[in-house]
C-alpha cells in the first residue's frame, strides 16, 4: 500500500519500477516495500537499498510518509462504507466487509466486488485485491490469491479448496506463524492439503487450534467477522549509520525513542500495560526482552526505566548493535482506564507535564521540546510501527 499510496499521490510515478525505503545514500537503508514493478526485477521487502538498485538501476525511490498512508486508509474505508456499513479494518490497509443484503449482489458477487474495485481506483486512485467468501478466514486466503490475477478477484468456494489452496505451503495458512509452521513440516506436513487430509490425532499436540486448522483447510469456515479493535501495540525503531558498541553508547538513543513512543500513545489517547525491547546486532540477529509497567501509563520516563532494565538483560551478543526499537504493549484507552486508587502527587503532575509538552509539539513540532540527554541517530527511518495482527 505504501508504494500505491505515493503512486496515487504523484501520478507520473504510476507503472514505474518504486520502492518505499529511507536515503539510498545509507549504506544501511532497507526497503520497506515495492510495488509489483520493482518486484518483477527481484526487488523484495527488507532488501538493501543498494541491493535493489543494483537490481533495477531505474528504480526510483521514495520516503515513508505515514500521515500520507492514514489519510488514503481513511478514504479507502469510507468508500467501502458506501457499499455496506459492516466495514470490519484490521490494518491501515486490509478489512472484512459483510455484503449480505447489499443491493448489488443481486447481480452476482463478481460483479460487487468489480464495482467496489473500480469506485475505490476512481475515489482514492489504489488499487485493491478483493477475495469473496462464506466466511473471514476463506475470504482472506481467497484476497492473497486474488492478487496474483490480472483482474485482482477471487470468489472462493468450499469445493474449490483442493485445487486452489490445497497445493499452498503450510506458511501461507492465514493465521499460521513461523514456529507452528516449522512445527508441523517436523511432523511431515507442508501444504494445507495435508493438514486437509491429517488424522486428527496427529494435530493433537496443538490443542483446539490445530482442530480448527483441519476444518478450515476442508473449506469448514462459518465464523464471525472480526470485531474492530484498536492496534495491540506501538513501537518505534531506530537503524544507525554507525554500529552502536555498548550499552552505555545506547542510552542516549534509547530516551529519545522512549520519548517518540510516549508521544504517540499520547496523541492517540492510550495507555500501555508494557515495554519491549529489541536489538539486532551486526549479523542481522534479532534479541528481544519485554516486562510490564507498574501501572499502565504513557509516561516516557517510566517507559525508559523498564526499557533500561531489558537492555541490562541484554546479552553481550547483542552488540555491536545496528538497530533499537521500544514497543509499547498491551494497549487500552486513556479514558478508560481505571485511575490509581491512592494517586501520586508527582504522578499527577507528571501527567500533567507531558500533556503540556504534547500539547507544545503540536503546535511547534516534535522537536520544539527535547528529553534531557536524548540523542536521535542518523538514521534509516521507517514508519512508526503499530499493528493489530
Amino acid at each position: 500500500m505504501f508504494a500505491s499510496c505515493a503512486a496515487a499521490e504523484d501520478p507520473s510515478l504510476r507503472g514505474l519500477p518504486l520502492v518505499v525505503a529511507g536515503d539510498p545514500s545509507d549504506r544501511r537503508s532497507i526497503v520497506l516495500t515495492a510495488s509489483y514493478e520493482a518486484r518483477a526485477y527481484g526487488v523484495r521487502t527488507a532488501m538493501p537499498v543498494r541491493e535493489a538498485l543494483r537490481l533495477c538501476p531505474g528504480v526510483r525511490i521514495v520516503p515513508p510518509d505515514r500521515r500520507l498512508y492514514e489519510r488514503y486508509s481513511r478514504r479507502l474505508f469510507e468508500v467501502l462504507q458506501d457499499f455496506t456499513p459492516v466495514v470490519r479494518p484490521v490494518s491501515i490497509d486490509e478489512g472484512y466487509l459483510d455484503l449480505a443484503g447489499c443491493p448489488g449482489l443481486a447481480a452476482g458477487p463478481l460483479r460487487l466486488a468489480a464495482e467496489i474495485r473500480r469506485t475505490v481506483l476512481e475515489r482514492t486512485a489504489l488499487v485493491v485485491s478483493i477475495g469473496l467468501a462464506e466466511g473471514p478466514w476463506l475470504a482472506k486466503m481467497a484476497a492473497d490469491l486474488a492478487k496474483k490475477r490480472a483482474e485482482g478477484i477471487l470468489l472462493l468456494r468450499a469445493e474449490d479448496m483442493q485445487e486452489m489452496v490445497w497445493p499452498l505451503a503450510v506458511e501461507t495458512f492465514h493465521g499460521i506463524g513461523p514456529k507452528t509452521a516449522t512445527k508441523l513440516r517436523l511432523m511431515g506436513i507442508r501444504t494445507i492439503g495435508d493438514i486437509a487430509r491429517a488424522d486428527p490425532t496427529l494435530l493433537a499436540p496443538f490443542g483446539v487450534h490445530g482442530q480448527r486448522m483441519r476444518r478450515l483447510a476442508l473449506g469448514e469456515d462459518h465464523g464471525p467477522l472480526p470485531e474492530e479493535s484498536g492496534p495491540v501495540s506501538l513501537s518505534h525503531e531506530e537503524t544507525f549509520a554507525r554500529d552502536i558498541e555498548s550499552p552505555a553508547d545506547l542510552h542516549p538513543i534509547l530516551v529519545a525513542v522512549c520519548d517518540r513512543v510516549g508521544e504517540r500513545l499520547r496523541r492517540e489517547g492510550q495507555v500501555a500495560k508494557g515495554v519491549g525491547l529489541r536489538l539486532r546486532n551486526r549479523e542481522f540477529r534479532d534479541f528481544t526482552r519485554q516486562g510490564p509497567l507498574r501501572v499502565p501509563t504513557a509516561r516516557a520516563e517510566d517507559l525508559r526505566q523498564v526499557a533500561q532494565a531489558l537492555l541490562a538483560r541484554m546479552p553481550g551478543t547483542a552488540f555491536p548493535c545496528r538497530l533499537l526499537g521500544v514497543t509499547a504493549y498491551g494497549l487500552q484507552s486513556a479514558a478508560s482506564t481505571a485511575p490509581e486508587l491512592f494517586p501520586d502527587d508527582t504522578d499527577t503532575r507528571r501527567d500533567q507535564l507531558w500533556q503540556a509538552v504534547t500539547s507544545v509539539r503540536a503546535r511547534y513540532g516534535q522537536d520544539a521540546v527535547r528529553p534531557l540527554g536524548a540523542q536521535a541517530p542518523r538514521s534509516s527511518r521507517r514508519p512508526p510501527g503499530g499493528s493489530s495482527r
